[in-house]
């Protein structure tokens, strides 16, 4: 029997809708069944012919019904069902991993790689713009799709950084945006398919960008490291044409790829007509030292692929990445993604447009620089005096971390327990290798989010947790 709530808040239509749809689907109504006129029902249930007009036509929308002219709706041949249980929570669970956590429950300090300073990030200049654009901007543009590679602008802007920079000259028209560098490196997998079904990779490297190739399809070879960079000999017994490297700080171990070795891997992208896919990912740290050229300033074949985010030197909630393609396949991302949008928001690529035309960009890199060097500079001194020769430091002077060897006879897991013991946060390494080393007493130090004041007692409860 239909029974309506005029309490329970839910629309009356609604009601009548659901009670229906539920007999249907349970089979307790039959098929080809009459139901009430509308008249009929209205004033049964003292509700307004509407209202029980508004609840046939949706039941009808969805097969549910059918009706015939003249003489009113019956109910359709439906597959019967279980009535659906509704399972439904006002509660989003929290995903972020714990190392991402502003504050970890009984974690002092936090070594976490990537992670930067809250007073790095520029805010009152970054507001300042913000409220400037959305009082000028055309409204026009705000409710029109974007460009599809990202707003020209923006493009110009990092056109003219690269080449200051890192010594990247390329027309603005191949610089594609994207939202971070997960997009980028999906971009990637879905140009490449059909042209190749391997990719190369470093051992160790970043584990999201081995595991984006996989969730693709590919092949993934991990090539082993040198002293001196990858090992080219191993490359090119791979049979693969398309690699993805960090040459200049590679990733995680720190390793510098030398020159020969970059003309080696140039050499071999041309001669196997294929493709080399640099992440400059932390190029804006450099310590005690000049900055690195980086590969594609070599390359006068078009065989490499430059790509970067904004994560590392300005905030990772921007999202922001980018790619710069060579023009045979900047040619062909145009084909294939003749259709798709950019998917960086608009007000976040105009922003940081002005931000960079307006000189604040090359400010803002200058202090991180000096802060993130005194930070490195401090750390590196204190693990020295406290620790000794029973650790060492490995791929420091550059980027936003470095890997620490303890010689104490702990692996890795037990280095990383006694740590947290103390309050102290650092992390695994071997999860960066294609397999774990049967033997590892390092460990990842990242250094952006920690505070110059609190680094002399970090690394002493780290010499307690493994050396007291």
């Amino acid at each position: 029997m239909l029974l309506i709530s005029r309490d329970s808040g839910k629309q009356i239509y609604l009601q009548i809708y659901e009670y229906y749809r539920d007999r249907i689907l349970s089979g307790q109504a039959q098929a080809h069944s009459s139901l009430p006129s509308t008249r009929h029902l209205a004033r049964e249930l003292s509700v307004s012919r509407n209202t029980v007009e508004t609840a046939y036509q949706q039941l009808l929308a969805e097969g549910y019904l059918y009706s015939r002219p003249g003489s009113g709706y019956y109910i359709s041949q439906v597959e019967r069902l279980s009535p659906p249980t509704p399972k439904i929570s006002f509660h989003a669970a929290d995903d972020v991993a714990e190392e991402d956590r502003i504050s970890v429950p009984g974690i002092k300090y936090n070594f976490q790689y990537g992670r930067l300073a809250p007073e790095s990030f520029p805010l009152k200049t970054w507001k300042r713009i913000a409220n400037k654009i959305l009082l000028d901007v055309d409204p026009n543009r705000i409710t029109a799709y974007t460009s599809r590679t990202g707003d020209p602008l923006l493009k110009e802007e990092i056109t003219k950084y690269l080449y200051e920079s890192r010594n990247v000259a390329c027309e603005a028209d191949r610089i594609v945006l994207c939202s971070g560098l997960l997009t980028v490196i999906s971009l990637l997998c879905q140009l490449f398919m059909g042209k190749f079904s391997t990719v190369a990779v470093e051992d160790p490297c970043y584990d999201t960008v081995r595991h984006i190739f996989q969730n693709h399809g590919y092949k993934v070879c991990p090539i082993p490291l040198r002293p001196d960079g990858l090992d080219i000999d191993a490359l090119r017994e791979s049979g693969a044409r398309l690699i993805y490297i960090t040459p200049s700080h590679q990733f995680p171990s720190g390793t510098v790829m030398s020159a020969s070795k970059r003309i080696k891997l140039l050499q071999w992208a041309q001669e196997q007509d294929g493709y080399i896919i640099e992440d400059d990912y932390d190029s804006e740290y450099r310590y005690n030292s000049k900055p690195l050229p980086s590969l594609h300033s070599l390359d006068s074949q078009e065989r490499v692929i430059y790509i970067n985010t904004f994560s590392k030197s300005l905030a990772p909630m921007l999202r922001l990445g980018y790619m710069v393609l060579p023009p045979a396949l900047k040619e062909l991302y145009d084909f294939k993604f003749a259709n798709y949008g950019c998917t960086v928001p608009l007000l976040t690529q105009l922003i940081l447009a002005e931000f960079m035309a307006a000189g604040h960009w090359q400010r803002h890199l200058r202090r991180i620089a000096l802060s993130s060097k005194k930070i490195h500079d401090l750390l590196v001194n204190e693990i020295r005096n406290a620790m000794g020769s029973q650790a060492e430091i490995q791929g420091n002077n550059a980027g936003l971390h470095f890997l620490l060897a303890v010689h104490n006879g702990m692996d890795e897991k037990q280095l990383i327990a006694s740590a947290r013991q103390e309050g102290v946060l650092v992390y695994p390494v071997s999860q960066y290798f294609s397999a774990p080393p049967r033997k590892n007493n390092r460990v990842l130090i990242g250094f952006g989010g920690i505070e110059a004041q609190g680094i002399p007692e970090s690394v002493q409860l780290l010499k307690k947790a493994w050396f007291q």
